[in-house]
């Protein structure tokens, strides 16, 4: 009854079903995330690499927006020791996007299939009707960005 009432394409069953679907993809995606970061750099040595690269960027953008060549060049070995970062930072994101494309597959082979082109959910004030790709894009940026968080991955403005 309650699957029925949730894979059902009409509201609210239908838009609590995307929600909820995004909402476990978003939490396994975190935790693999959070998991090869552990295996591939370590947490520890992840938050560190973040907050340097952060300091080093914010610098970098300092230094451009003054436009002192001098200090462009003094900031040249900063440079190297950034993009170092950078890779080491973007190894668990690269394989993060290789599972990402499975995503594609679940939405084709499930989501598409069940709720068809109905609307799910209505952004009021607007009146701006959303299908199951739009409402699951919605869902999955924001409990993306609250696991996200939950595990500690991304750096906050007050951490540095």
């Amino acid at each position: 009854m309650i699957l029925e009432w949730l894979f059902s394409p009409q509201p609210p069953g239908g838009t609590v079903g995307v929600m909820l679907i995004a909402m476990v993809i978003s939490l396994i995606n975190s935790g693999i995330y959070r998991l090869l970061i552990n295996r591939l750099v370590g947490f520890r040595e992840y938050k560190k690499l973040q907050k340097e690269l952060k300091k080093l960027q914010k610098e970098f953008q300092q230094i451009l927006k003054s436009k002192d060549k001098e200090a462009l060049q003094k900031f040249e070995k900063k440079r190297k020791r950034m993009l170092q970062i950078q890779t080491k930072i973007m190894k668990p994101q690269s394989y993060l996007f290789l599972i990402g494309f499975s995503y594609i597959i679940i939405w084709w082979l499930l989501l598409i299939p069940i709720y068809g082109n109905n609307p799910l959910a209505t952004i009021p004030g607007i009146n701006l009707q959303l299908h199951v790709v739009w409402w699951y894009f919605l869902c999955s940026a924001l409990f993306g960005t609250l696991f996200y968080r939950v595990f500690g991955i991304v750096v906050e403005e007050g951490e540095e």
